[in-house]
Parts: structure tokens; sequence; C-alpha cells
């Protein structure tokens, strides 16, 4: 099967890429769907009014990524280094149903998810140093296995979110919502510290 080529215009329908680099290009108006992308370099790439639907990212480079007025829903990232990267560029509202972006085992150091809307989100095993979730509307959120050292916490909708074997949650309880949120006893216990409780 011919290597199909990520050009401007692009329109394809479960395509498999693997090793494919477009560092520092400018790709857009393409469309991805049911697409898996292997291995790939897409750091500092500008994705200009594009759309990724149901697709797959094992192994890749992401970081510092540009999603400029991008759709992207029922995604899928497993192994990536996305550090740096701006969600709030993505374009969600145009999307009738935008389904929850899956983070697994991904680095996501020093992105940016400042008031978004991204009910069941996923990110699970993964390193969110110094991510930026105020404002944001995360129910139902899994969080497992997370590290979230020096991320951003205010006036954030956690409620029912699942921070079981999370690390470094420093979210103030007194500045966010965290209904029926679950987390470990130790950093239940740690989210009391915050607030200068002292426990015997």
């Amino acid at each position: 099967m011919a290597v199909v080529s990520i050009v401007d215009g692009l329109d394809c329908f479960a395509e498999d890429f693997k090793g494919i680099s477009l560092h520092g290009l400018k790709i857009k108006k393409a469309e991805f769907e049911s697409c898996t992308f292997v291995s790939c370099d897409f750091s500092e790439t500008f994705f200009l009014s594009c759309r990724f639907i149901e697709c797959r990212f094992e192994n890749c480079n992401l970081s510092l990524m540009k999603l400029t007025d991008t759709k992207m829903s029922d995604v899928t990232f497993v192994s990536c280094k996305m550090i740096g990267v701006d969600w709030t560029m993505c374009d969600y509202k145009s999307l009738l149903s935008a389904n929850p972006l899956r983070f697994i085992e991904t680095i996501l150091n020093d992105s940016n998810f400042y008031g978004l809307e991204l009910e069941d989100l996923v990110m699970k095993e993964c390193s969110a140093k110094e991510v930026d979730f105020r404002n944001s509307s995360l129910q139902k959120a899994d969080f497992s296995g997370t590290n979230f050292k020096g991320a951003l916490f205010e006036n954030t909708n956690l409620e029912y979110a699942n921070f079981t074997d999370a690390q470094n949650t420093y979210i103030d309880i007194r500045k966010n919502h965290l209904k029926k949120a679950i987390f470990n006893r130790y950093e239940a216990l740690f989210l009391l510290e915050i607030m200068e409780i002292t426990l015997v």
C-alpha cells in the first residue's frame, strides 16, 4: 500500500501513518478519521482548521504542536510526548457531540486546558506537571496514576473525577468543585493539609 503524504486538504479514512515527520510544518484543512499514527514526529507542527476523529497516536512526539481551529473527537494518545500544547486553541464548539480525549502514559507537562469543558476526559498514568486546569469543567475525568506536580487547579469542576493513585494533587478544596471525587486516603489527607489542618 502506498504511503499517503500528509498535505493541505488531505481527506483520509482508516489510514496508518508510521514514522512520518512534519516537524515545524504547517498543515491546513486536512481531515483524518479512524487513522493511526505510530512513532511520528509532529513536534512544532501547526495544524490549522484540521479534523481528527476517532484517531489513535502511539509513541509520537507532539510537543509544542499547534491546533488552531482544529477539531478533535474520540482521539487517544498512548505513550506520547506532548509538552507545551495549548488545547484551548482547538475548535470544540462546532462538533455536535465531541467525544472525550484519552491520554495514556503520556507526557503532558506545561500544557494548557484553561477554561475547557472536557467531561469524561481520560488522563491515566500520565505526567501532567505544571499543567493549567483552572476554570475547566472536568467532570467524571479519570486521572488515576497521574503526576500533577505544580499543576494549577482553581474554580475547576472535578465532580466524580477519579484521582486513585494520582500524585502531587495540590488542590484547594475551598476553591474547586470536588463533590464525589475519588482520592486515595493519603492524597485525601494531603488535601486537608493544604488548609493547614493538623491531623493527629
